[in-house]
């Protein structure tokens, strides 16, 4: 259905997944921030002692990085 077919080839699919990948910072940000709060973050307390990197770095980054494969992904043309 849908394939990568050499992605820089295309401008449209790498403009698509720029595109993709800069809507979705938003909510990447506010999902990183939720499971931040879930697996037991501290958010009254500004040390460094008790940041986790999965959830504030993990999280938002492969959701922006999976947007932006989606945008590469060719997609059938409708007529």
């Amino acid at each position: 259905m849908f394939i990568i077919k050499k992605p820089f080839d295309n401008n449209m699919s790498v403009t698509r997944g720029l595109i993709f990948s800069l809507v979705s910072i938003i909510p990447a940000m506010i999902l990183g921030l939720i499971s931040y709060i879930i697996l037991g973050g501290v958010t009254s307390s500004p040390d460094s002692s008790n940041f986790m990197y999965g959830p504030c770095y993990g999280v938002p980054f492969s959701i922006i990085i999976i947007s932006f494969i989606y945008g590469l992904k060719e997609q059938p043309e409708l007529e």
